[in-house]
């Protein structure tokens, strides 16, 4: 649609509404009158219908993105990594197989704070009469997936331990937690000063998963948390999987982790014991 240059422009506001009245040689009925909506008011449309290019520009970007790209369903990387944990991964492996969120950070769109909040919102929504005890902004509760986050030697659990809580008492904020499977499982007592070590584990750092493997691992990836990435990370998280490693994110955030390296000092006393052969 081209624009001619003889526009007239009028704005009715009568009835709360603001209505846009055009009179263009190449525009006919029905197009001529038109409501704009308020949060557009203050949008230039006189650019916007003589801008050029716009619509071959997004066509263009459109036709870069792989066929399998969760972009192409309209899905970003979180609504796509909550899909995969309540819905694809127990239809293809089975409700009872454990899949582990590594992520690089806890804060972001795809840190283990905003995920573990929509995972759980997702497969463990809050229902009347499902106990759940509120500490600050999390909320744990009855069916849950938490993690041990210190060691603590008088219950017998440890900083990393996974385990899912099987009973709230609400009114004296303690629970009961189920650690391990088969013989080496155990059900462990949480009073009220003790609910403080305990955190979401849907999703866990990458950091906080050495150590440990897990079936299935998803590892989300983007270049919003671009001072985490280097292959060293990476390969932690993908090493952790005994089964399968899904990687959701962008190429662009994969290939910046796949070409650094951290090389920062770590300090340790390994070098001095190794030479004194202690």
């Amino acid at each position: 649609m081209k624009a001619d240059s003889e526009v007239k422009n009028i704005i009715d506001t009568k009835d709360g509404e603001t209505k846009f009245y055009q009179t263009v040689k190449d525009i006919q009925e029905p197009y001529d009158t038109f409501t704009i909506p308020r949060k557009l008011e203050n949008a230039d449309l006189r650019k916007l219908i003589t801008s050029e290019g716009g619509a071959q520009e997004l066509a263009s970007v459109m036709k870069r993105i792989p066929q399998y790209s969760t972009l192409n369903y309209g899905m970003t990387a979180s609504q796509s990594i909550v899909r995969l944990i309540a819905e694809t991964l127990p239809a293809k492996y089975g409700k009872d197989t454990e899949v582990q969120i590594l992520a690089p950070m806890v804060r972001g769109s795809i840190g283990t704070i905003s995920l573990n909040k929509a995972i759980q919102e997702k497969i463990n929504p809050y229902q009347e009469g499902k106990g759940q005890i509120s500490i600050g902004e999390r909320v744990l509760r009855l069916g849950d997936r938490v993690i041990q986050s210190v060691n603590n030697y008088d219950l017998g659990v440890f900083n990393g331990d996974i385990g899912y809580i099987r009973s709230v008492d609400s009114q004296k904020l303690t629970c009961t937690i189920e650690f391990g499977q088969g013989e080496n499982k155990k059900i462990v007592p949480y009073e009220k000063s003790d609910l403080t070590e305990l955190s979401l584990a849907y999703a866990i750092t990458i950091h906080k998963s050495q150590g440990s493997e897990f079936p299935i691992v998803i590892i989300p990836i983007l270049t919003q948390h671009f001072s985490m990435l280097f292959r060293n990370l990476i390969y932690t998280g993908l090493t952790r999987a005994k089964k399968l490693a899904i990687f959701v994110g962008s190429r662009k955030a994969m290939a910046m982790a796949v070409q650094k390296i951290d090389m920062k000092d770590r300090q340790t006393t390994l070098g001095y014991l190794l030479e004194k052969n202690l």
